[in-house]
């Protein structure tokens, strides 16, 4: 165990590289293309037009408070979901690098973490638009935002672990996680409100991600923390991932090179 922490530690040190791959990550996602990355941002920027106006009359919602509620959760939930669908493929994508250059191989589970933060920031830049055309509240209240998002950061660099040391030995984890991200879209409170399930708000309640979203959607649109339910729930699944990504690491950090 403490070898496989120093190995993360002496991958953390050299975020000089992957920052750099992280980055050429995202311009290669968008190689020869016109208008590059910002394809990110036009593409959710559709998709919360088209869902806003059909869910929002659908629902009976009042759009100056929807639409900006729709966007936070879509943005954060492409977040979690590119974490997912990406991290599976940091070993398998980067295999080239861990057989020929001698590098700590958390470089690259870093360097996915970069990419789906970089894609993540310009998806943000939607809901910065949204916030002004909608006039959000901002106030004190929005800086929860921060430890917000630091324990949303730190639950998927876990994930990304998790999934990338599965994935590397089994190749059909990330076919099922995303199967599971799909099906944990329609019980997570993304385009409709938890009030709204009135009898059913024990499954959101339940739902470890919906209070993930929460921490950071409910100061972005409220400017007010959510509630301590919703931090203690995103708390303890930090500390369960955590605890299975070091036993995981622990584990298969020896084996990775010849599982690819």
């Amino acid at each position: 165990m403490r070898a496989a922490f120093g190995d993360v530690a002496r991958s953390a040190g050299l975020w000089h590289i992957w920052v750099r791959l992280g980055l050429q990550d995202v311009r290669h996602k968008f190689r020869r293309s016109t208008v590059g990355p910002a394809w990110i941002f036009l593409n959710l920027g559709f998709l919360i037009a088209a869902i806003g106006v059909i869910y929002g009359r659908l629902l009976g919602q009042d759009m100056h408070d929807y639409i900006p509620y729709l966007t936070a959760g879509l943005v954060i939930w492409q977040y979690l979901t590119s974490s997912v669908s990406e991290g599976a493929h940091a070993f398998v994508n980067s295999e080239g690098y861990i057989k020929q250059i001698s590098l700590p191989i958390y470089v690259y589970i870093f360097r996915c973490l970069v990419n789906v933060a970089v894609t993540g920031a310009i998806s943000f830049a939607v809901f910065l638009v949204v916030a002004a055309l909608y006039r959000v509240r901002v106030g004190a209240g929005t800086l929860w935002v921060l430890p917000g998002l630091a324990i949303l950061m730190a639950c998927t660099l876990c994930a990304i672990a998790i999934l990338a040391h599965l994935h590397a030995r089994f190749r059909d984890i990330a076919p099922m996680a995303s199967v599971a991200m799909q099906m944990a879209f329609y019980v997570t409170p993304i385009i409709y409100r938890a009030e709204s399930l009135h009898s059913l708000r024990w499954v959101v309640d339940l739902n470890p991600l919906y209070h993930l979203v929460e921490i950071v959607r409910r100061p972005l649109v409220a400017a007010e923390p959510a509630a301590s339910v919703s931090y203690l729930a995103a708390g303890l699944l930090l500390a369960a991932l955590a605890g299975s990504a070091a036993g995981i690491i622990a584990y298969y950090r020896r084996r990775i090179v010849f599982a690819l």
